[in-house]
């Protein structure tokens, strides 16, 4: 079986980790069908990606807007594993390859995107592997409050929304990035939000219990890791 180098960014913090699991355990489940999952802390000396048929870079709690070394050094260390396996970055993962592209993140200026919302697909991303098969409009899950504010050059977007322009882009054949959480299902996002209430209700008082409420499987967007992985090693 093919393996997929997974960089765990951050965690999803030890409450829910005993009661779902955390980040790096999601996107292992996700793959298991199609590749096995090597999993490395983004703040830990990173390997040679080179007996890794692809690398995937999870969420954060972290910013991109606030850098840190770390950040700076895996934005880095993808580009380089993207010369010879193609990377796909998820959430923060997104943001930080667009970053490291050359693109720029931004707080969202509409404020957080959580729950399930829909995303449409550009004529890019009908046309891209990631997508294939899937619907258009898609549902997905959201759990975010930066945002790519303008792509890298030579990127195209995939994927947009009202609230967020750029929910994916790809950049060459080997660079994808993902907004959404496609690792997520309904009971995984509805914990994420419910964690910290205060980080929706700040600027809409009442948006958790709405967010929450509104919150439904989204099994189309889990295929988005299953596209990605099928297309590994050939």
């Amino acid at each position: 079986m093919i393996r997929v180098l997974v960089v765990r960014a951050g965690s999803a913090g030890p409450e829910i980790g005993r009661r779902l699991g955390d980040f790096a355990d999601w996107f292992g489940a996700a793959l298991r069908r199609h590749a096995a999952a090597d999993v490395v802390d983004a703040r830990a000396p990173l390997p040679d990606p080179g007996s890794a048929a692809g690398v995937l870079v999870t969420g954060s709690l972290a910013s991109v807007t606030c850098p840190e070394p770390w950040m700076d050094a895996l934005g880095a260390w993808l580009l380089r594993a993207a010369e010879r396996a193609p990377v796909l970055g998820v959430c923060f993962g997104h943001q930080l390859v667009a970053r490291a592209l050359g693109g720029v993140v931004e707080r969202c200026p509409r404020g957080p995107e959580a729950g399930t919302v829909e995303i449409r697909l550009t004529a890019a991303g009908r046309s891209d592997p990631l997508f294939a098969g899937l619907p258009d409009p898609l549902g997905v899950q959201a759990a975010h409050e930066d945002e790519v504010a303008r792509l890298p050059p030579g990127a195209v977007v995939l994927a947009e929304n009202a609230h967020t322009g750029v929910q994916a882009f790809a950049h060459g054949p080997r660079i994808r990035g993902v907004q959404f959480h496609p690792e997520f299902d309904a009971a995984r996002c509805r914990a994420l939000c419910d964690a910290d209430p205060a980080w929706l209700d700040r600027e809409r008082p009442g948006a958790t219990a709405r967010v929450i409420a509104g919150v439904r499987e989204t099994p189309a967007a889990a295929e988005v890791l299953a596209n990605w992985a099928a297309g590994l090693g050939r």
